[in-house]
């Protein structure tokens, strides 16, 4: 997908391949008229000889062409890599001094310089390197405004964008999470992700409900947007389909966004399986008690779902008091190994003395013999 080239590549095969099916053509027409009585044998051997000759130049091609081809990727890759450790110097040299940078127009490892150097600076010199990577723009530009760039090309003008958290370049991203291709529209999402500041945050929002990315790649970006991430949240959560109020639940609880605890709430009582183990999940890692949701919780104990219980049963110990005691008891005979080992944990951070009696006298054998495993463990 990055190799530059496949282009030329896939011609020379079609080339080869074709040489072959004219050679075989050729072949056969030839052994046809010879049964018939039409050809002589003489014309047969010729063309079994010019057939041969035509397979033995069609493998020598194909074969120098791809010993050629990586050979000169090495050394390409090789001067690339000279090349951009000399611009890394020159680069950051004069950030360092407080110089201005050297002047453009930069070739593409000067530019791959100042995107690794953007990764690596935060603060002041972050800034300065953002007024020089601003240069850059035009050309990453021409390559997403193009109808003849590559999908090489386009990804990394993508990343590039990325790398350079230039905020104006959001509106050459956005059109990508349209693309019919999903690879670009992950792309763009990732770069929309970095780029998005302010009102853009909330144009990135109704461009993914729309990008039809999968609920693992939308929940990347509610992570890379890290503290930017609430306005993207709060309309998955209001406006989302089920994917995107998965993305939204799994974010509040990985980035601890206590305000949308409410909304979190309400999931509880979701028909929906995977978005109530989600409320769940967040929650427990909110370290929030789901007071007044106590029979949405002890019902997911009985839900056929594994996971559902599972989730269920590490929220139990938060709630506290003897209602959580009895749910972790209970799910102590659980036919899961999982959750039965999560309830043992649950009354060990719980209720120590209740967790000696599951390994003493639990009715069920093996949630008495994990509850020991566990108390030895502690």
């Amino acid at each position: 997908m990055w190799r530059r080239g496949e282009r030329f590549y896939a011609l020379v095969v079609f080339g080869v391949v074709a040489l072959e099916a004219l050679a075989l053509g050729v072949l056969v027409l030839s052994f046809t008229g010879r049964l018939l009585g039409l050809v002589g044998s003489g014309a047969v051997f010729q063309s079994l000889l010019q057939g041969l000759a035509l397979t033995a130049l069609a493998l020598l091609v194909l074969s120098a062409y791809v010993l050629l081809y990586h050979a000169y990727t090495a050394w390409r890759e090789v001067g690339e890599h000279k090349a951009s450790t000399a611009w890394l110097d020159r680069f950051t040299e004069a950030l360092f001094a407080g110089e201005p940078p050297p002047p453009p127009p930069w070739p593409a490892p000067a530019l791959q310089a100042l995107l690794s150097l953007r990764e690596m600076l935060k603060g002041e010199f972050a800034d300065t390197l953002t007024e020089w990577l601003r240069q850059g723009l035009p050309r990453w530009a021409r390559v997403l405004k193009s109808r003849f760039a590559s999908k090489a090309a386009r990804l990394e003008a993508l990343d590039a964008l990325a790398q350079a958290r230039l905020p104006e370049a959001l509106p050459l991203v956005l059109p990508y999470l349209e693309h019919p291709d999903p690879v670009l529209r992950l792309a763009a999402a990732r770069a929309g992700a970095r780029l998005a500041q302010g009102e853009g945050v909330a144009l990135l929002a109704e461009a993914l409900r729309k990008a039809g990315l999968p609920r693992g790649a939308l929940l990347e970006v509610l992570l890379l947007l890290e503290d930017r991430a609430l306005p993207v949240v709060e309309r998955f959560l209001v406006a989302g389909e089920e994917k995107e109020r998965w993305a939204a639940l799994e974010a509040i609880g990985r980035l601890r966004l206590h305000a949308f605890v409410p909304q979190v709430l309400d999931f509880l009582e979701s028909p929906d399986p995977e978005l109530k183990a989600a409320a769940l999940r967040a929650l427990y890692r909110l370290g929030y008690p789901p007071e007044g949701h106590e029979e949405a919780v002890l019902s997911a104990l009985l839900a056929p779902e594994e996971f559902l219980r599972l989730h269920a049963v590490r929220l139990l110990p938060l709630l506290g008091g003897a209602l959580a005691r009895k749910g972790l008891w209970r799910a102590l005979s659980d036919p899961s190994f999982y959750v039965r080992k999560a309830a043992a944990e649950g009354l060990r951070a719980l209720d120590p003395e209740l967790l000696e009696q599951a390994a003493a006298a639990h009715p069920d054998a093996y949630g008495r013999a994990l509850a020991a495993q566990v108390l030895r463990g502690a």
